[in-house]
């Protein structure tokens, strides 16, 4: 299972390795330099026992360090410090993260809005990596694989697992609340003996993370790294509510309710799938020039209108449309997303999570119609089991994920991939761990 990897102190003098006197020859200058430089000569070492590969100096020291970016306070930036990961346990994967995103939920959960806080913490679920080292039991994955943490599971063994209708599985679902590992209640992480909180059981804001094998997919090694790790949560999110669950037949009208990433990756699917119309509705017009990037026909913005928007849809459509996604998580879209679909054949679902106090009201002759209305959890994909087809489809060029990249930043800047997220200006900014 390998060694904790944490600190190891080495004197300057007397530690030998290629580029040592120029290393040496830059601490006469100041720290920043003398930071730059080592890091520059270890950034190619490979790691032995599960130690680390990157270093710091302070003084004339050598420093091995795990760094991460730990988030101690709901709202403030997060701080980029050593944190000792300890050895995978039974079911669990020890990897080395390469590449991660900002997802809006991390920003919400580091917000601590609407949800009991939990502190400090290491956030992150958009990720990409190699397998570094495996606990006890795990015998599907081995170091060296190339792949993708995701927050949610499939343990192959549960009632949801073994349904060809569900990815809800039973042992591995979606947990904001938990900050441990399931095998024994523990966190992985730790500063000075002090217990670092897990998110999503993914926490990929590190340079090395543990994550239950059930929630980590195996790639194609010839896959980009910088490109597929967006696939771990928004656009499969997205994307899977039309392919998987709204299904849209081919020359069909879809309407997607919020054009942010994760409608644009619902409009992606209709793109996908043969729709003849896609009809973007969002209040904010500057997103509109984008989403024809994305495969979006024409626009609606309901501030235009003096009258309820699943009206004005009915209106342009002869009915309603044929299949409609919201993903604004806005109560309010969410019914006009199922009253704009046509009767008769008409299907909406329902991607973004409401305020825990929403309720959705209609009128049930909308349903007697025979008007549908189905909901979706990470776009219905199983991910050990089709995360690797997604995969393919971007290797295969059917599907276009550099338009979804709007930034990147390197790991020691995370904090402006917030800036980033809160102005406005970011759908994916990709954050690279080798600084």
């Amino acid at each position: 299972m390998g060694n904790p990897i944490q600190r190891r102190w080495f004197p300057v003098s007397g530690f030998r390795f290629p580029g040592a006197a120029s290393c040496i020859s830059a601490a006469k200058g100041d720290l920043e330099k003398k930071r730059r430089k080592f890091f520059q000569v270890f950034r190619n070492m490979s790691s032995t026992a599960g130690q680390v590969i990157k270093c710091r100096v302070l003084g004339f020291s050598l420093f091995l360090g795990y760094i991460a970016a730990v988030s101690w306070e709901a709202g403030k930036p997060l701080v980029i410090q050593e944190v000792e990961v300890a050895p995978p346990q039974a079911m669990e994967v020890r990897m080395k993260i390469l590449f991660t995103s900002l997802c809006h939920t991390d920003v919400y959960f580091w917000e601590a809005k609407g949800q009991e806080p939990v502190f400090p913490r290491i956030f992150g679920h958009e990720a990409a990596g190699i397998v570094e080292s495996v606990g006890e039991g795990v015998t599907d994955l081995a170091p060296g694989d190339h792949v993708l943490p995701v927050f949610t599971g499939e343990c192959k063994e549960c009632i949801h697992c073994l349904s060809a209708e569900s990815n809800m599985c039973s042992l591995l679902r979606i947990d904001t609340d938990r900050g441990v590992m399931l095998a024994d209640g523990q966190s992985r992480f730790s500063i000075n003996g002090q217990p670092i909180y897990h998110f999503l059981g993914t926490s990929t804001f590190s340079e090395y993370t543990v994550v239950h094998s059930g929630c980590v997919a195996k790639i194609n090694p010839l896959a980009p790294l910088d490109k597929v790790c967006i696939l771990s949560c928004g656009f499969c999110t997205g994307f899977g509510a039309t392919v998987n669950v709204a299904k849209p037949p081919k020359g069909s009208t879809v309407a997607v309710f919020g054009l942010g990433a994760v409608g644009l990756s619902a409009a992606e699917g209709a793109r996908y799938s043969g729709a003849s119309r896609i009809i973007g509705v969002d209040i904010n017009p500057n997103r509109f020039e984008e989403a024809k990037k994305f495969g979006v026909t024409e626009f609606v913005n309901p501030k235009d209108y003096d009258k309820p928007v699943q009206e004005v849809i009915a209106e342009i459509t002869n009915g309603g449309v044929d299949r409609s996604i919201e993903c604004t998580g806005n109560v309010n879209a969410m019914i006009s997303a199922f009253e704009s679909v046509h009767d008769g054949w008409g299907v909406a679902v329902l991607v973004g999570v409401p305020h825990k106090d929403a309720v959705f009201k209609t009128h049930p002759v909308n349903f007697l119609s025979e008007r549908t209305l189905k909901g979706t959890f990470y776009g219905n994909f199983k991910p050990r089991t089709d995360l690797p087809g997604v995969v393919e489809k971007y290797l295969n060029k059917e599907i276009e994920l550099e338009k979804f990249i709007t930034h990147e930043v390197s790991f020691s800047d995370i904090n402006k991939a917030f800036d980033y997220m809160l102005q406005g200006d970011s759908l994916r900014c990709i954050i690279r761990m080798d600084d």
